[in-house]
């Protein structure tokens, strides 16, 4: 009889991924986010969140599952549940990468879990611990690629995903009976693919039991499953009909090169990668960078690179700039408007109203899967209708909402090349449309719980 548990508490039918895996008394968990739902968010900037009852909040508004063993007794407060000094079990969390529908809620954990991240996320996290965007509560344990960690009878070894979020991190777990696969958010159009695919045959050489593996463009509505690749003809060159991150640069170089329009850049603070690529776009067009101090401090302390600062008035304001201040030249808002084909300008939405003192300026808009991230959001046509207000060009792509996700016949290529003996699609509202073939493809439901026995998903009551 198997001893290897696997329960789906949250992310077979969308977002906010929390899994686990148990052997005996030792249990991982991987991610431990809440779902991205702007139009359900309850904490819209009006409603205040109850710092003393943050974790029973939480857990009675669904933004995390009820878990047992994680969570201190006196955070629990009235909640009938096991606390985690309650609890037998040995267990750790994994966190795949630090957007938030993976992570938002590893701060209520009990300090005294062990949870991991890859070193990267990590520096990332003090980052945003300093600039004021995440609150510091526990430490963090590091992890690099195929390291293998134990947790007791349990192992984990961390494989590279091409993600624009730091450490993005894909697991495979073996305990004495089974070996399992969590892709965690991967892709293979991103400027790391062939280290992607790299590890992605790296982790087909074992003998995979159970894949479990991002599916968010299976939901997407941009792609058309009826004419998704065959496994045959699926290969790590097959992203001509999709946008890759290399086509996003290469088009605006192509279109600024001989053009004075100022470039005005929206991309989020956690996509460090995508901020050192647009860093790299501006030098090739002759041009500097120029970051929010916040975005400038991230990218200085994770990749080591100086771009320029915009001087708002409020830079001196920032604390966690004060060491590092002089390794960079700020760029007053002024200077861009005598010269607007010399930069590209970096703005957050929170910041938008800084855009009104370029108002005599031409420039093009590149939301670059920065916050607001989806059309249907209210603030996302607030941004639109600003950047229309001021006569600019609005400028997004296609695949917009899965940029950071496997395309589906990358997906089919993937699954066909671990041929693991069972796959459950996660992260998507329609896991039943991942093509699976020479698989078992398991359909679980929020709070289903599985023994795992010769690759088999037995639903257990």
């Amino acid at each position: 009889m198997s001893d290897t548990r696997v329960k789906f508490y949250k992310g077979t039918h969308g977002m906010g991924i929390v899994i686990s895996v148990t052997y005996e008394n030792d249990r991982i968990i991987f991610d431990f986010g809440a779902p991205f739902e702007p139009e359900n968010e309850i904490y819209d900037g009006y409603v205040l969140k109850r710092e003393e009852n943050r974790v029973k909040d939480a857990l009675l508004l669904g933004k995390i599952p009820m878990v047992p063993g994680v969570f201190k007794k006196k955070d629990l407060k009235d909640i009938e549940l096991v606390s985690s000094e309650e609890s037998d079990i040995n267990t750790a969390v994994f966190i795949n990468h630090l957007h938030l529908d993976h992570c938002s809620e590893m701060d209520k954990v009990d300090p005294q879990i062990p949870v991991y991240i890859h070193s990267d996320g990590i520096k990332l996290q003090k980052c945003l611990e300093a600039i004021g965007e995440e609150t510091h509560r526990r430490e963090y344990q590091p992890y690099l690629y195929h390291d293998i960690i134990q947790v007791g009878q349990i192992s984990v070894q961390p494989f590279f995903s091409d993600h624009p979020c730091p450490g993005a991190s894909g697991f495979l777990i073996t305990t004495p009976d089974s070996t399992i696969y969590y892709s965690g958010d991967i892709r293979f159009h991103g400027m790391n693919s062939q280290k992607a695919f790299e590890d992605l045959y790296k982790v087909a050489e074992n003998n995979i039991d159970l894949l479990i593996v991002d599916s968010t463009t299976t939901s997407a509505s941009e792609f058309n499953l009826n004419v998704t690749d065959t496994a045959e003809n699926s290969s790590n060159d097959q992203t001509q009909s999709y946008v890759t991150e290399e086509m996003i640069y290469n088009s605006i170089y192509a279109k600024h090169k001989k053009d004075d329009r100022l470039i005005v850049v929206n991309e989020y603070n956690r996509d460090v990668d995508m901020m050192l690529h647009i860093y790299q776009l501006a030098q090739y067009l002759s041009r500097k960078a120029v970051f929010e101090a916040s975005y400038a401090y991230i990218l200085y302390q994770l990749k080591g690179v100086k771009v320029c600062i915009l001087n708002d008035g409020k830079t001196a304001e920032n604390s966690y700039l004060r060491e590092c201040a002089a390794e960079f030249e700020f760029v007053d808002t002024e200077e861009i408007r005598k010269h607007p084909e010399n930069y590209i300008l970096q703005n957050s939405y929170e910041n938008i109203l800084n855009l009104i003192d370029l108002d005599s300026v031409r420039a093009s808009y590149y939301h670059l899967f920065g916050e607001p991230l989806v059309p249907q959001d209210k603030h996302y046509k607030i941004m639109r209708n600003m950047v229309e207000k001021l006569g600019w060009e609005f400028v997004t792509y296609s695949n917009l909402y899965s940029f950071s996700h496997a395309y589906p016949n990358h997906l089919s290529y993937m699954v066909e090349r671990i041929q693991a003996k069972s796959v459950v699609a996660v992260h998507s509202k329609h896991p039943e449309n991942l093509v699976v073939r020479n698989s078992h493809h398991i359909l679980p439901t929020d709070g289903d719980e599985y023994l795992l026995k010769n690759g088999e998903l037995i639903r257990m009551d």
